[in-house]
């Protein structure tokens, strides 16, 4: 079959967050409008099918538009944040590639740049090597969630320490950072409940206000740790 070549080059983008991703949407933009103005490539929008969604599944809406797209021959690239994102399997994997290749429609991720298609068996390849990537990541996914359940059996703490604590020499449990921040979260906290606003403490102590939202719902912890000494 032959098609219309393009006078005029039209990108798009996609995203998607499973339940498995690790990738935030908003990181996932971020990534897209990087790498297409590094490569100047003209981005006319970005397909976003949120969370929790199973990659290019025939029932998601925004997966439909961006695959109406590249089957219409109107656009010349797409551009994902990783292989990952392609499809949940790979027969869906691979009709993707069936129809990136009939309508000339180039592939790129912001990992690895250009995926090769115009080879059939380069194609093939690409197919089994985002299929086996999810599949792993899935795995690691998986080990990660035991992990973090592991510690919270154990009465440990888990994750990233909010700003002000770290974690104790064990690596158990979060305690003040007393060498690093956890007096200015102390300081913070005293001027909200003495009338300043998130943009006056960012101003002053250069915590933005998203920050600051998560240590007010974090006062009482921060609070006690005083008490307690």
């Amino acid at each position: 079959m032959t098609h219309e070549v393009k006078t005029m080059a039209e990108v798009i983008g996609y995203t998607r967050l499973s339940q498995d991703s690790d990738t935030s949407i908003e990181r996932q933009k971020r990534h897209i409008r990087e790498y297409t103005v590094e490569h100047g490539m003209p981005l006319e929008r970005i397909y976003d099918d949120g969370e929790r969604t199973s990659g290019w599944d025939e029932s998601r809406e925004k997966y439909q538009q961006a695959r109406s797209r590249v089957q219409s021959g109107e656009i010349d690239a797409i551009v994902i944040n990783d292989k990952r994102r392609l499809a949940r399997d790979f027969d869906e994997t691979m009709r993707l590639i069936l129809d990136l290749r009939e309508y000339g429609v180039e592939a790129h991720t912001f990992e690895e740049g250009k995926l090769d298609l115009s080879d059939p068996v380069q194609a093939a390849v690409e197919v089994l090597q985002a299929a086996s990537e999810h599949e792993a990541k899935k795995k690691e996914i998986e080990r990660a969630r035991e992990a973090v359940q592991e510690r919270m059996e154990n009465g440990y703490d888990h994750g990233r320490p909010p700003m002000g604590f770290r974690f104790d020499d064990e690596g158990e449990q979060w305690v003040p950072d007393r060498d690093g921040e956890f007096d200015t979260v102390l300081e913070a906290i005293c001027m909200v409940e003495t009338g300043s606003t998130y943009r006056e403490v960012e101003g002053e102590l250069d915590i933005p206000p998203s920050t600051m939202s998560g240590i007010m719902d974090r006062r009482e912890q921060y609070l006690g740790v005083c008490k307690n000494e």
